[in-house]
């Protein structure tokens, strides 16, 4: 490691990027990113860098801005991580005493809390000819997928238990494996793991997605539900064409019942009439309208599940973001837009409410 911990000359090399002829900002800008891009870090985080003394050394020291950067590969700094991390823990633990206990009482042990549940280990079973273990430093897979399930693994699923068919049916049991984690995680003193089975996890991943558009709704009650869950979700499900669909759908079914006619007809789209100069309706035009929200900014729940301060008329409904899973799928959209992947650890880790080191593991998953 360079004297100091700090990769050699990067102040230098960040001057001619910032100050030199275009020739040299160039070639300095690709010299700095080779020089960071092995300890997980991209161009964008080098200002925040050179203004952290020390960032490689065997302390990590917070920045200007008052985040603390920590270099995974640095044992020091792994050490000093688990040790932030452990006095967080602390702290929740003492202002979560009576939900760990509420826990533990309901299952009568913090083993059998743990213990995998029969059906996530009939899942797993169901799952395992589809296992890849993954390379030195990468994710295994299932049938080429590790986030979220392909159709075959869909269909091993659900040998075990058929999907719902139905909304509301679909959020009861979407509701079951979301408890079923928090009860977990508050049992581990909010430590956000994944804490279920692999196979139930894609479970859980596909519900999501069942909810989100993949079931016609059947009446406007089920349509109310679709949107609640997305607007639950702060942007990880927003599919708004399916909310459209559904719309459109039930109401020329209510024009073809008997007396009602034409009555209350909806006229066509026509685009976005900002941005629209071709034919009325053109998917083209009605694609901008729908992609308006994708890659929007939000804020997630803070890491001790934002309740602890709220009052009970304000309590979010079950689905709300308040766990690592949903976490982790909001890192993954971020990451999977064109936005995202131009971003640096930190931004990303502040749009999802994680750390940089959890964005730098699902970085390397993808």
């Amino acid at each position: 490691m360079p004297q100091g911990g700090r990769p050699p000359h990067l102040a230098k090399i960040w001057a001619l990027a910032e100050r030199g002829d275009a020739g040299e900002r160039d070639a300095a800008r690709n010299r700095a990113e080779a020089l960071v891009k092995p300890h997980g870090y991209t161009l964008a985080d080098v200002p925040d860098l050179l203004l952290t003394e020390g960032y490689l050394d065997d302390e990590p020291q917070p920045s200007a801005g008052g985040f603390t950067f920590y270099d995974m590969s640095n044992p020091a700094h792994q050490r000093a991580y688990a040790k932030a991390e452990e006095k967080k823990r602390a702290a929740w633990r003492m202002a979560n005493r009576a939900k760990m206990e509420e826990v533990l009482a309901r299952y009568g042990s913090e083993e059998a809390v743990f213990a995998h549940t029969a059906e996530e280990q009939a899942y797993d079973s169901a799952i395992k000819p589809f296992h890849k273990k993954g390379k030195a430093g990468q994710c295994d897979t299932w049938d080429g997928e590790h986030f979220s399930p392909s159709m075959r693994v869909r269909a091993a699923l659900a040998t075990v238990k058929p999907w719902p068919d139905t909304i509301p049916d679909a959020i009861a049991e979407y509701e079951y494996w979301e408890k079923l984690y928090d009860d977990r995680n508050i049992a581990d003193s909010n430590s956000q793991y994944n804490y279920l089975g692999q196979g139930a996890d894609f479970r859980h991943w596909a519900l999501g997605d069942l909810i989100n558009k993949e079931i016609e709704a059947r009446d406007l009650s089920d349509v109310i539900i679709r949107l609640r869950f997305q607007e639950a979700s702060q942007g990880i499900y927003n599919d708004s064409a399916a909310i459209l669909g559904d719309l459109e759908r039930l109401h020329a079914a209510e024009n073809l019942k008997p007396g009602i006619g034409g009555f209350g007809d909806i006229p066509p789209d026509r685009g976005s009439p900002a941005t629209s100069d071709g034919e009325e309706g053109a998917p083209e035009n009605r694609a901008i309208s729908e992609n308006q929200n994708v890659g929007n900014a939000h804020v997630i729940d803070s890491p001790d599940m934002g309740d602890n301060e709220r009052p009970d008329s304000a309590s979010p409904p079950p689905f709300i973001l308040n766990t690592a899973s949903k976490r982790r799928a909001e890192v993954e959209r971020i990451l999977s837009t064109p936005e995202g992947a131009r971003m640096s650890l930190r931004q990303v880790a502040g749009m999802a409410g994680v750390s940089p080191a959890t964005v730098m593991k699902v970085r390397s998953c993808l």
